[in-house]
Order: structure tokens, then sequence, then C-alpha cells
């Protein structure tokens, strides 16, 4: 019954999200939220602190399903076991333990060939679950809970066996993923088919409309009213099923790891997300927040909400339901802790320009450890948007004149120049013993060290590879070998690019040969790029947008992988990707393996992410060093969410020990050719792991920079300016860049 899943790249349409980019300026906060009055019960005293609750044990062939919590305010968790095809339900008692027993109800003869899709207790009393049998058309099922989970009767719908998609070869139907049932019996379904739409049915099979929601967030029911994201996601909204209208809108700006919801019976509306526990009294007008998400766990990204439940306990208590990445269900209870500090004294700040899923992971977790010490994490660029050279000249002054983070994640920002500047603490002392014991990988470490110090270090890398014939990867030592190899090939050397992705992949590999210690040498430069137009003249030149369309954004590094179906079909010699994690190295080699081509890293390179740097002028260093090294631990490194590889030497092994036979990724084109591939066997996962101890070379990019080459360099491509005159105007701005 277990199913694999089926990830389909359609190269002529790729959705990609920003999953952490999300932030707030300190003007919206001031304006919409407040803190909870009942957060201090004398000066300085008084915080939410948060238990978990230890999950049930189970057998290796069970996997927890889904949770809910039954009319007697007891958390159920469901769980389907492979060895005899059943599904077990567990009961939280008021002792915290668990309950075990079998859910009957899903077990019926009737349902045999049936998989759980989703499960809800029912405002009417009654638990209702959808299944599908993937057997038979994918056709779901709706079931009542009957005689506590005895026996279940279906829910006969009509709608369920009507045919939502036919397709050349396949007639699709209705996909339920989630429902709720309201106090009458309606029923809110949200079908995959039918995007940012809740339809409402009744159990007598009768259709009674539609509610406009977000369907990416969650929803749930309160007596007849939906609570859900509006489809702008701007607003909550509250739909009364009675009258079918909106009766209350509140504004929320919504965070990426997940949303839950709950109305107390006094009207008082919960919300939960990696920000906290926000709270709105009926009547009022101001969001306030109880639980402070960035001192506990809900700020973890490997964490997406599913529920928020309110306790028993005064002052009032909350319980989330969380499923963490790779990890599957958590709960945890969120109580008043009279004596806790209501701010911990111990504080220590983190500057960065963008948001860093790792760094976010471990604040949490290193906040869980040292309950009396609180990470202020700063992220200069969130949607606002703004200029990248304001807000570096603005971290230099404060740099500068000997004030800022105690902790500066480097990514984006000049660190040579703060190295020069002495900006930068020397870590070695933190660095060397974790390469010497066998920690981290010393490669990295290593590539580091300038004159037997290390002033940065990155927590996260990816590795730049390239498949294709020997020829082509022999010849990438520089650009110049690396065309002249192509044009004697008489094909192209890879697929089409966007001038724009080719740009920031070829000034990645190659800056280096013609902008060497802080200088520009015009030869080498005019050198790059007269090869550079050979190149594009070579592969050819298609626009960003269509580029961004066919595979992926222009401005993502090494990742050309929507191009393989040329190399695919012997029309190119290679191809560019990039490896941040094994899933992402599926189709590299199936590829290599199917067509008997090499793969290897690019010249010995890796991007590194979250290169981390302490500020010499720190006022709290020993805390501040304290979680530098945190960030190296297995338990930060281990955790997968997808940012990048380890460098954490025993989480990088984990990584490529790990089997996982139900993934499978599929590329297609708008040609009809298509292209799969499984999980990498164990040969090519050991071989990754053996590249990962081998790179050298971080690719240091200086993003100020390099926007100026590459506007220079673009508008040379495209013809609007000559050879000389893009030397001459790139020295002048890199004159000007470098004086400041």
């Amino acid at each position: 019954m277990k199913k694999k899943i089926l990830a389909y790249i359609l190269l002529t349409v790729l959705a990609m999200s920003t999953l952490y980019g999300c932030s707030r300026t300190e003007k919206d906060n001031n304006e919409t939220i407040k803190k909870s009055a009942d957060a201090t019960t004398k000066e300085g005293k008084g915080r939410y602190i948060e238990k978990p609750v230890a999950m049930p044990e189970m057998p290796s062939s069970e996997t927890p399903m889904t949770v809910v919590r039954n009319k007697e305010k007891q958390f159920e968790i469901y769980s389907f076991d492979s060895q005899n095809s059943s599904y077990h339900r567990y009961i939280l008692k008021d002792d915290n333990t668990w309950e075990t027993g079998e859910a009957a109800w899903l077990n019926g003869e009737a349902l045999k060939d049936y998989s759980l899709n989703t499960l809800c207790m029912g405002e009417d009393g009654n638990i209702y679950a959808v299944l599908t049998n993937y057997n038979e058309m994918h056709i779901c099922k709706i079931y009542k809970s009957n005689d506590n989970g005895l026996t279940s009767t279906e829910v006969p719908l009509t709608y369920l066996t009507e045919p939502a998609y036919t397709g050349e070869d396949n007639t699709y139907y209705p996909s339920i993923e989630k429902m709720q049932v309201l106090k009458d019996g309606t029923l809110v379904l949200s079908d995959m088919w039918k995007y940012n739409t809740l339809l409402l049915y009744s159990q007598e099979d009768k259709a009674l409309g539609t509610v406009a929601i977000d369907s990416q967030k969650s929803f749930i029911a309160s007596g007849n009213t939906i609570i859900a994201a509006s489809d702008n996601s701007t607003q909550i909204i509250f739909y009364d099923a009675e009258t079918s209208k909106t009766t209350k809108n509140l504004d929320y700006t919504f965070q990426p790891n997940g949303v839950a919801y709950s109305l107390k019976n006094d009207g008082t509306l919960l919300v939960g997300d990696s920000e906290g526990i926000h709270r709105m009294l009926s009547e009022g007008t101001l969001w306030e927040i109880p639980v402070d998400g960035s001192i506990t766990s809900m700020s973890m990204p490997s964490l997406y909400i599913l529920g928020i439940y309110e306790g028993a306990l005064e002052p009032e208590d909350y319980y989330c339901m969380f499923s963490e990445a790779e990890k599957g269900l958590r709960l945890i209870h969120y109580v008043f802790d009279k004596e806790a500090s209501s701010v911990p004294q111990n504080q220590v700040t983190l500057y960065s320009l963008r948001e860093n899923a790792t760094i976010r992971q471990a604040i949490s977790l290193f906040q869980q450890k040292n309950p009396d010490t609180k990470i202020n994490y700063v992220v200069a660029m969130g949607n606002e948007g703004g200029s990248l050279s304001d807000y570096i000249r603005a971290l230099n002054t404060e740099l500068l004149a000997g004030n800022g983070a105690d902790i500066i994640l480097l990514d984006g920002l000049p660190a040579r120049s703060y190295i020069e500047k002495g900006v930068l603490a020397d870590i070695s002392d933190i660095l060397i013993p974790l390469t010497k014991d066998g920690s981290i990988l010393p490669n990295i470490a290593e590539s580091y060290t300038m004159d037997g110090a290390i002033y940065q270090m990155p927590i996260r890398f990816a590795i730049p590879v390239i498949v294709g014939t020997a020829d082509a990867l022999a010849s990438v030592s520089s650009l110049s070998t690396l065309i002249d190899t192509a044009e004697k090939s008489g094909k192209p050397y890879m697929g089409s690019y966007a001038a724009e992705a080719m740009v920031n992949d070829f000034l990645a590999l190659y800056e280096e040969d013609f902008f060497k210690d802080n200088k520009l040498s015009e030869n080498d430069f005019k050198e790059f790029l007269a090869d550079l137009k050979r190149l594009s003249d070579n592969i050819g030149i298609v626009s960003k947008e269509d580029y961004d369309k066919a595979a992926v954004p222009a401005d993502n590094l090494f990742r050309n992988s929507g191009n393989l179906f040329p190399l695919k079909a012997g029309k190119t010699s290679a191809n560019y990707s990039q490896i941040r994690n094994i899933s992402g190295s599926l189709t590299l080699f199936a590829l290599a393996k199917e067509k008997e081509l090499s793969y290897s890293s690019i010249n010995n390179t890796f991007l590194p992410s979250g290169i981390i740097g302490l500020n010499k002028s720190g006022k709290n260093t020993e805390t501040a060093k304290a979680f530098l090294k945190f960030l190296f631990t297995e338990e930060v490194q281990t955790a997968n969410l997808y940012d990048g590889l380890p460098v954490n030497n025993s989480s990088l092994k984990k990584w490529t020990d790990e089997v996982n036979k139900d993934i499978i990724v599929g590329l297609s084109d708008d040609e009809g050719n298509e292209f799969t591939a499984e999980w990498p066997d164990k040969k090519d996962r050991d071989n990754l792991f053996q590249i990962a101890q081998e790179v050298n070379t971080p690719i240091d990019m200086n993003q100020q920079l390099n926007d100026i080459l590459k506007e220079q360099i673009l508008s040379f491509l495209n013809g609007d300016i000559g050879l000389e005159e893009a030397v001459t105007a790139v020295k002048s701005k890199v004159n000007t860049y470098l004086s400041e």
C-alpha cells in the first residue's frame, strides 16, 4: 500500500518557491503586534517554555500518518504497519503515556486496497477519513468512524467518481488532500485539482457551494464557520457556511513553514506559525504573542506546524503538533513558567544579508540547550528589497566603528576586505581541534586558512559538477581550453544558456584568472571576454524568460540540469549541475550510467554557504564562540534543509549512506522526451562522499564586484559595446569600487 513519490519536473513549466525569505520590519511589528499582557508575573520574570511530549513507541514497520484531537480532547495518532498492511491508533492519556490499539474502522475488508489520505475530527463529533484506491484509477472514498472506532460507514459522494482531468493516456479523479466537517455535517473538501477553492457538500450528496481560499495554507472548521487564509494570502477569513458570507477578515503576514488555527469558546483566535503563537481576542484589533517563536522550536525550518490546541491550565497553555523533516510527528506543550526570565539575560546578535535555514535551525536548538541565552538573528534583506550596496555600506559603517553584530554571516559580504581591515577575529581555536579530531572536513577548513589563522568558515557547501565525455571533463582547467575543445568536437559544448546564467557560472569558475590580489588584469580579462563570446556562439543563447521556464532561474549557479536532453541524445559534450544533497544528484548519476559518461567536480571547486565569521569587537565573545562551535555538531549538520551538504564528516557520511527507494525524479520537455532517475546506488554515493572530501577551492563571490562585471559583460555579449569598450568600462568601474 505504500506508494512511491514521483516528482515530474516539466521543463516548460517549473515553479520555484522561496522557503525562508519572509520578514517583518520593526515598523510593521509595532503597528500590528503587542506582547501579551499576561506574559510576566513580576519584573523580569515569566514566559512560556516548551515541554516535548514523547511520541508512542512503534516497531520499525510502522509509520505515523496523521493526528487528531478527539471529542474527549485526547490526541490520537494513526499509523500504518507495512508488515501486516493495517492501521493502528494511539491515544495520549492524562499521564502522558500512549494507549495502543487497532484502528478497526480503517481495517475492514472493504478498505483493504485503500490508503489513508487525511483524517479529521468533525465538528459534529465524528471522525472522518479520506482514503484512495491506487490500484483502481486512484478514486477517493470518505468514511465515518462508528462505535468508538470499531466500525465505519461510507459517505458516498458522486463528485469523487467524476473525472477531474482527462489526458491523452490517463483519466484523473478528484484527490482530496484535506477535509473538515462542520457541525451540521457539511463536508469541506480541498481537492488537489481545484486550486484555491474549498468544496462544500452535504452528506446527502448535494453540492452546497465553494469558498475561495489559499489552498497552500491550512484551514479549520469551528461550528459552522470555516477559518482559512484568503486567496491572496493577506488575511485570515471567517466564512459562515449557513449564510454563505465572510463575517470577519484579519490582516496577517503568513510564514513559509505552515500555519495552524484554533478558535476558543470565547471567540479568541489562536494562530501558530514559525514566529510563535499569536492571539486575537474576539473583538480585538491587535495581535498578541504569548509564545515567542524565536526562543522556541517553532522557528526551526525543519518543523512544519500541523495543528494548535488550547490546554486546560491557568494561565492558558497550548499544544502544537508539527511534522519534522525526516523524523515524523512531534508534539510540544507550551506552559507558562512564572520563574523563568521573561527575556533571556545572555544575548548574542547574528547578522546576515538573507535568511539562512541552517542558522535558523541551529539558533532554536542552541536556545533549547541554553534557555538563558537568546541569539538575536537580524536578517537585513527580507521581502522589502532595497539596494545591496546600501545594506553593505550601513554594515561597514558599524563594523569599522567597532560596533555591529557579534556573529556575521558573510554570504554576499566583502569578507576579504573585513579580514584586511581587522574586523574579523581568528576562529582557528574553534576549528582546528574539530579538524584534528575528524569532526569537520579538513579540506574545507584548510581552504580558509590564511597565515595560520582562520577568519571564516562555511556551515554548508555545494559541489559544482560536470557530467559528459572524457574530453569535456579534461577541458575545464581554463575557459580557453574548454572552448578550444568544444570547437574541435564539432558540436555545442552544452545545452543553450541564458546569457545571465552563463555569465554567472563562468565568472564563478574563472574570475580569479583575471582578477588577482584585488586587481584587474586587463589582458587576462580581454581574453576571458573573447573566450566567453566564443562559448556563447558555440552553445547558443536563449532569453532569460525562456531559460527560466525551461530550467531554473538564471541567477542560480550551476543549475543547468534542465538541459539534460541534448547530452542524453549525444548532441552536446557536457552538462553542469550543482549538488546540494543526495536527492539533487539523482539525474546526474542516472544520466552518467545510462550514457556511459563520466562526472567530476569542476576544478575541485565548491560553493560555500552560511559562511560564519566572528566580529573582533563583539560584546559577548564567549557565547558567540560557543554558538559557532555548536554550528558544526552532528545535531545541527545532519538535518537536511536543502541548503547544502554538511561540513561535519559524520553527518556527510550519514547522508551518503542513506537509501531512499521511495523517491523517483522525472524530467520531460515540450518535445515529448522523458527521463527518470531513482536513488543512486552505493558506488555513486560513495564516490560523491569522496569528491566532497577532495574539493578544496571555495568559489569566493563578491556580489557587488560581480554586478559591475556582469553589466558590462552582458552588454558585450549582446553586441551593444565592443571588446575594448567593455574592458575600459569595467576597469573604470572596478577602480571606483575598490577606492571606496
